[in-house]
């Protein structure tokens, strides 16, 4: 089995950062796959009340990245590919699975800074309101020794961690100050404690790393690193190397 390490890389910012209108690099322009469509809207006709947030790798076949506004969520030195945040519109009442969900992405391409921010400012307000409850959940069939939150694999899951609500709640399930979470692929998020003994940790990263490797999961790779969230924000970054070694072999 891989041995993997962990490697503090120190604080970062609880909010994406680096605004920027430009193309975004390493974004994939031919046969673009989106959800379901995108969406150019001007005025008057935008309802706020059906943006959310949408993260995605920037080598995201789902989105076409270029010349979007893009503002970074996660980005190191070593990381595979950095993750940035865009706007999606949907029906919040499919979001359960039960029905299938029309995804539209909200192209930025025209928008100025002002916008995206006004985006960002209804998103993450609706993300908030969203009814995806945090489960106790187990990665294999066999029962493990500490607990673990998720969600069914569902649009917008991963996005959990950009709700402070949402993540406040985790802490009060896991009964922990100190939180660790892995967003490895879209729709997909596991939350442990931080707190726990080594053993447990090294546990919940490899089981992260599976959900990375694994080619059980059809969702696109979203990010090989963990999160360490306390008060229900990113208060630090577990960067796992050997991972984005082989994304990066693996796509070479």
């Amino acid at each position: 089995m891989i041995q993997f390490l962990r490697n503090i890389l120190g604080l970062g910012p609880a909010e994406p950062t680096n605004l920027s209108k430009k193309p975004v690099e390493n974004a994939v322009k031919p046969v673009v796959k989106p959800i379901v469509g995108e969406m150019v809207i001007e005025g008057d006709e935008m309802d706020f009340t059906t943006i959310y947030p949408y993260l995605v790798s920037k080598r995201t076949k789902e989105l076409d990245l270029v010349n979007e506004l893009a503002a970074v969520f996660h980005e190191t030195e070593d990381i595979y590919a950095p993750i940035v945040q865009a706007f999606i519109m949907m029906d919040k009442n499919k979001i359960d699975g039960k029905d299938e969900v029309d995804l539209f992405h909200l192209k930025t391409s025209n928008k100025d800074e002002d916008d995206y921010l006004k985006f960002e400012e209804h998103g993450l307000k609706n993300l908030d309101n969203l009814e995806l409850p945090f489960e106790f959940w187990d990665f294999s069939d066999k029962t493990i020794e500490y607990d673990v939150l998720s969600t069914p694999i569902s649009v917008l899951a991963s996005e959990k961690i950009l709700s402070k609500k949402h993540m406040l709640e985790a802490h009060k399930m896991l009964n922990s100050t100190e939180l660790l979470v892995s967003i490895p692929r879209k729709g997909l998020i596991f939350v442990c404690s931080n707190l726990l003994d080594k053993k447990y940790i090294k546990h919940f990263m490899n089981l992260h790393a599976y959900a990375i490797v694994s080619e059980k999961y059809q969702e696109e790779v979203l990010c090989e690193d963990l999160f360490v969230l306390k008060e229900g924000e990113i208060t630090n970054i577990m960067g796992i190397t050997q991972l984005s070694d082989i994304l990066r072999k693996g796509n070479s």
